[in-house]
């Protein structure tokens, strides 16, 4: 008895340590830094810090001025902090939508940032239901997941621009992982200018939906939806070291939109159309090999010369194992859901892993991935 009572003390002295907020203070491009929260990571190189805001730091140790743990518990803020927290990174005058599960901060038409609540609750409906009958444990999310809409893209990129810098000039939405937040404008134009002529509805919305250019701005604002999703329900975590072919072809799976309704969703594994050109016109043009790099090597997805053939062969991948081979992407996605942040695996480690799921011959793998594809019809 008096083993298990000492035990019993023990393991609440750790809860109760774990349980303290860190302060950490540091230094970066000239400012200091006071943050308070918990340490969730560390690693020879840093730390990562989570606030209570949701927002995760990495922080180098080079950075750090000084470090403290506190007697104060660590505690994430309410739906009303957060609120308060959200509408202060927002212009002045901006409102909230709340959802059942997100808060939707925006400074633009109320129709419009409707509309995005509603795509998103229905994707996240989606995304849940698809998971939850493959057998995955979907973690709930400890606070509402927080989107942000701006009136023009003006707006949006000066937000970006501290994050993405001159990036953001040039994207239509993105997810934060230090934010956690999707970031996003109003793609109709109706929320420009002052707020009396913001006039947009859903029915011009609906007229929107038939122009190919929004259908491909409409994808990419769910593509980064997804993302938040995947960080949020313990499929990915954040500031781990995944594949980022796998990232995004988990995106792009889910990207897809309906046009023929106002919802601007449809569901989960359609056939994308641009992906599925993209992908066709670079296996013609060459029968070089792709599986290995791409396995290996993220930056091929981030360099403008060679991303748009990366990422249509990483939704390619993506399609063919979820279709093909979905017992073993599942094993694999639960793999790489264990990977900690700042837990680098080797090439050679993700290679291996990725092996063990789908097979050593790795030609024969791609092989049967073009043969579907190239047979495959919008």
């Amino acid at each position: 008895m008096r083993l298990w009572n000492s035990l019993s003390l023990l393991l609440a002295l750790l809860a109760a340590v774990h349980l303290c907020a860190d302060e950490i203070s540091f230094e970066r491009d000239g400012n200091r830094i006071d943050l308070k929260g918990e340490v969730i990571a560390t690693h020879e190189a840093g730390v990562i810090l989570h606030t209570p805001d949701g927002k995760m730091w990495p922080i180098q140790n080079e950075e750090i001025v000084q470090r403290a743990k506190t007697t104060a518990p660590f505690q994430l803020q309410t739906k009303e902090q957060l609120i308060e927290t959200v509408l202060a990174e927002m212009p002045p005058g901006s409102q909230v939508i709340e959802t059942s599960h997100y808060i939707v901060a925006y400074n633009t038409s109320r129709a419009y940032a409707q509309w995005v609540a509603g795509m998103l609750e229905r994707l996240h409906r989606g995304f849940t239901s698809y998971w939850t009958q493959r057998g995955m444990n979907l973690e709930e999310p400890q606070q509402p997941l927080v989107a942000l809409v701006f009136d023009n893209q003006d707006s949006f990129a000066q937000y970006g621009q501290a994050e993405l810098g001159d990036a953001a000039k040039s994207v239509i939405g993105f997810y934060s992982m230090h934010t956690n937040y999707v970031v996003m404008f109003d793609l109709t134009g109706g929320g420009a200018g002052d707020a009396s002529r913001r006039t947009i509805g859903i029915r011009d919305i609906q007229r929107l939906m038939s122009r190919p250019d929004f259908q491909w701005s409409l994808a990419t604002i769910v593509h980064e939806a997804t993302h938040q999703l995947a960080f949020n329900a313990g499929l990915q975590q954040r500031y781990a070291d995944v594949p980022l072919w796998f990232s995004e072809g988990l995106a792009i799976y889910f990207e897809t939109p309906d046009v023929s309704s106002s919802r601007g969703w449809r569901g989960i594994g359609q056939v994308s159309a641009p992906r599925l050109k993209q992908f066709q016109q670079a296996a013609r043009e060459s029968s070089q090999p792709f599986l290995p790099d791409m396995l290996i090597n993220d930056d091929s997805l981030r360099k403008a010369a060679t991303a748009m053939d990366r990422y249509a062969q990483a939704w390619a991948v993506t399609y063919f194992l979820q279709k093909r081979k979905p017992e073993q992407y599942d094993a694999y996605l639960q793999e790489l859901s264990e990977i900690q942040p700042l837990h680098d695996p080797s090439q050679a480690e993700r290679v291996r892993l990725f092996q063990k799921h789908f097979g050593a011959d790795l030609t024969e793998l791609e092989n049967e991935v073009r043969q579907m594809m190239l047979g495959l019809r919008p």
